[in-house]
């Protein structure tokens, strides 16, 4: 039989498009499926105390609370774990909201201030103030296989006015038990609770500044 023009170049159309179809279903199949994202961010967060009702002799004193220091290693937003002396995990799936030297400000501001008994914040370039605060953290982590969110830091308070001096310094180390190695909310959360407990130290040793 024969097969008129019309036909002959039907045909070869639709083979033409089966052959497209198929070469087209090819590379689909070839292509990496996109993935969900499954970055999560978290942040620092204030302890809310009741009211400061300590008693102070006297008008509390006023710190400027200068920036945060932190090694490099610690800057970034990728939250960190410890699982050995010298080795971290750095957990790409987990991660600051903010840079963690911005966190660590913010939150130990909103911690100091309520216990405005004993302290006094007040902002930088502002109003006079009796105290520099200086604060180097060292580590900000959790650990495994303790399970345990550690914060250490170095606490420097510097007197102001005409014989601007170090007043106090220490070290602070705080592990905060109960984390479970994988719920990065929970270390998020355990990391407040030392942060606020960092602010308490500050306040302590703005009230017995003995160098050290």
């Amino acid at each position: 039989m024969k097969l008129t023009l019309h036909q002959i170049a039907f045909s070869r159309l639709t083979k033409s498009t089966l052959a497209a179809v198929f070469l087209g279903t090819l590379v689909a199949c070839s292509l990496p499926q996109a993935q969900p994202d499954l970055t999560r961010y978290y942040l620092l967060d204030e302890v809310t105390h009741k009211a400061d009702v300590a008693e102070v002799v006297g008008e509390p004193p006023r710190i400027v609370l200068r920036p945060i220091m932190v090694p490099e290693y610690l800057r970034g937003r990728i939250m960190q774990v410890r699982v050995g002396d010298n080795e971290l995990q750095f957990i790409d799936q987990a991660r600051w909201a903010e840079p963690l030297e911005s966190g660590m400000a913010r939150v130990l501001r909103e911690d100091l201030s309520q216990r405005p008994a004993r302290v006094r914040i007040s902002p930088r370039g502002g109003e006079e103030h009796e105290y520099d605060v200086a604060v180097n953290l060292r580590r900000c982590e959790g650990m495994l296989p303790a399970g345990v969110a550690r914060l250490a830091a170095r606490i420097e308070i510097f007197a102001t006015g005409n014989d601007p001096k170090l007043v106090a310094q220490e070290d602070f180390t705080l592990d905060v038990p109960g984390w479970d190695g994988k719920d990065y909310g929970q270390l998020a959360k355990k990391l407040s609770e030392a942060a606020d407990a960092l602010a308490e130290r500050i306040v302590t040793l703005l009230h017995t500044p003995t160098k050290g």
